[in-house]
């Protein structure tokens, strides 16, 4: 077994304080020719306060996120003298006041299988063609190391004095498309006069849409969930994010008070919720072609902003086509084309629209919700605004 340690024990660790995720080394080990592992080293690791995800697409990672973490490598900033054929480098920042987060960049032959996590230690296991040269060992000095520049790390960073992000890295595969079936498991959303869940309703629908899509050959498709279980809003635009999808669509069913509502409608994000995304930039690093701890505060939010114009705008000319097409096959509310501050249209770099079927509480909308036909005839009126909305998008 190869080890290659990036950090050993800080002289004055003793001192340190023992937060619920206190990383004090990180080694590198080629567990063989096909696999490796990176070993997070440390004490007091609480489960529920660490996420693993992995960034696909152009540039991969792995990011692990701990909430109350400290580390004295942290001073340390970014390590690139490792094992090439296994990382580009390892990055380390503090994050949210007492959070901490370490990126791992992949390299091209690199791809993410599995993490484990123990009271000392994190593990992410890596597969690949890896070489088996002698170690070598850096050790952390007492003094901290002076911080990598961006241009230098092997990352989607811009290297203009104010970078612009692209939306989404050039793709010569299919357009990713994220549907979200709303509610589920605990919760079933709205009821029907005749008892008809909105959760059932959203899933159907969803999965007539994505068999649509498929049949087309030209769309890869992701469904937030595929059975009766609940999903987490985060997590709902966490899957957006880690598919590097183009499109995302969240499928519902409206309710009032009354029964007299009815029609469909398509919701995109109100400019008062845009401020909301912030807290999705930190908590899942939506600008991927950016750091934005690389940059100074006015700078980020400059970076979001245009981001947000960019997708706001794709957003809203998705929902005017699929407006346009909704109106063959089924009624629609007045004022069709709304906006919201719904949770699942945060995302700052992906289009999203959420779709209002009809409204569950009305009793001819609630019949129609229920019959397979009018399900197939509205997602063909979706599935037709999607190709009409990716005919017009630059190659």
């Amino acid at each position: 077994m190869r080890v290659f340690l990036l950090g050993i024990f800080i002289w004055a660790l003793h001192h340190t304080v023992a937060f619920a995720g206190d990383i004090s080394a990180v080694e590198v080990k080629v567990d063989s020719a096909s696999h490796a592992s990176i070993v997070f080293q440390g004490q007091n690791f609480d489960v529920a306060k660490i996420n693993v995800f992995q960034i696909s697409g152009e540039n991969p990672r792995v990011v692990i996120d701990i909430k109350d973490g400290t580390s004295p490598l942290l001073k340390h900033g970014a390590y690139t003298k490792i094992h090439k054929s296994i990382v580009r480098a390892i990055r380390a920042a503090q994050r949210n006041g007492n959070d901490i987060r370490f990126v791992i960049d992949l390299t091209d032959g690199s791809q993410f299988l599995d993490t484990s996590i123990q009271k000392t230690k994190i593990s992410v296991t890596i597969a690949g063609s890896f070489q088996t040269s002698t170690p070598a060992i850096i050790q952390a000095s007492n003094n901290p190391a002076p911080k990598i520049p961006v241009t230098n790390l092997p990352s989607q960073h811009d290297t203009s004095d104010i970078p612009t992000p692209r939306i989404k890295p050039k793709r010569k595969s299919k357009p990713i498309i994220v549907i979200d079936a709303g509610h589920g498991g605990r919760d079933p959303g709205a009821l029907g006069g005749t008892g008809l869940q909105e959760k059932s309703v959203t899933l159907k629908a969803a999965k007539e849409l994505q068999s649509q899509l498929q049949d087309t050959g030209r769309y890869k498709v992701v469904l937030s969930r595929t059975d009766d279980r609940y999903v987490e809003h985060d997590d709902r635009l966490r899957i957006a994010r880690v598919n590097n999808a183009d499109l995302f669509i969240s499928i519902h069913a409206d309710a009032t008070a009354g029964k007299t509502a009815r029609g469909a409608s398509v919701y995109t994000l109100a400019d008062r919720a845009k401020n909301r995304s912030r807290g999705i930039v930190n908590n899942q690093n939506w600008i991927m072609d950016v750091n934005l701890s690389e940059q100074n505060s006015d700078v980020g939010n400059i970076l979001v902003d245009l981001a947000q114009r960019t997708t706001a705008s794709q957003s809203t000319k998705f929902a005017d086509i699929l407006i346009n097409n909704l109106g063959d096959t089924t009624p629609l509310i007045r004022n069709t084309h709304r906006r919201a501050g719904y949770y699942v249209l945060l995302a700052p770099d992906v289009p999203a629209v959420l779709l209002e079927l009809g409204f569950i509480s009305n009793p001819e909308d609630e019949k129609l919700l229920k019959s397979t036909s009018h399900r197939q005839q509205v997602m063909r009126s979706v599935t037709k605004a999607i190709n009409q909305y990716f005919d017009t998008q630059k190659p």
